[in-house]
């Protein structure tokens, strides 16, 4: 059966807050659906072949085209990124990116609802308001109808490198302030325990259930 809702994370850390997320809004949907991990998968940025010009479909021999098919077929996607260095990451771009060859000429992908998904620091640190927007943009342009952008305060990689409280570019006196540094359980952050966004998402799943389902 093909999957009705496709889930897509970005994120290339197992089992992490952006892919929770997204699997949390396939569950909610009561609809077949299928989880990606781009990270597990051989996708490259677009290269303007135009190979897809006559027929919408990619002909760079990766795992796009694949998945692809399974895009064009579903009636929704969830796609999940993480903020880095002020931008949607590398995974989650090279996949919108891969997109045109949907786009091209028949606009394959008009009138599928869409939720983007965007895990960062937060706590005020610039990146994730803007990675956001970028993949609620992207979805919107393939004329997808965005239903809901949701932001998730994710952990800084200096948590767990070994190093954050004395390395001299780390992150931790950014987020937390230069007399905060230690790593303690408490600067950890877990979306299940973020109560409106987690919320928000059970909602946004059952929407677009509904919405498909009649």
């Amino acid at each position: 059966m093909q999957p009705q809702i496709i889930g897509i994370s970005g994120s290339p850390i197992a089992n992490s807050n952006t892919d929770r997320l997204v699997q949390a809004i396939l569950a909610a949907s009561g609809l077949p659906g299928e989880f990606v991990k781009l990270s597990e998968l051989n996708v490259g940025p677009c290269r303007a072949c135009l190979g897809c010009r006559a027929d919408n479909i990619c002909k760079v021999d990766d795992d796009f085209p694949a998945l692809a098919a399974k895009v064009r077929q579903a009636g929704a996607l969830v796609v999940g990124g993480h903020a880095t260095y002020g931008t949607m990451n590398g995974f989650t771009k090279l996949f919108l990116e891969r997109l045109f060859s949907l786009r091209h000429r028949e606009g394959l992908n008009r009138g599928k609802l869409a939720v983007a998904v965007a895990t960062g620091n937060g706590r005020g640190r610039p990146g994730l308001e803007a990675a956001s927007e970028q993949i609620a943009h992207s979805l919107a342009w393939e004329g997808m109808e965005v239903l809901g952008t949701l932001r998730i305060t994710g952990n800084p990689k200096c948590l767990v490198c070994g190093y954050g409280p004395t390395c001299p570019m780390s992150a931790l006196p950014h987020v937390f302030g230069p007399d905060n540094t230690e790593v303690t359980p408490d600067k950890f952050c877990r979306v299940e325990d973020q109560t409106e966004t987690w919320e928000k998402a059970q909602e946004l799943g059952r929407e677009i259930g509904k919405r498909l389902a009649g």
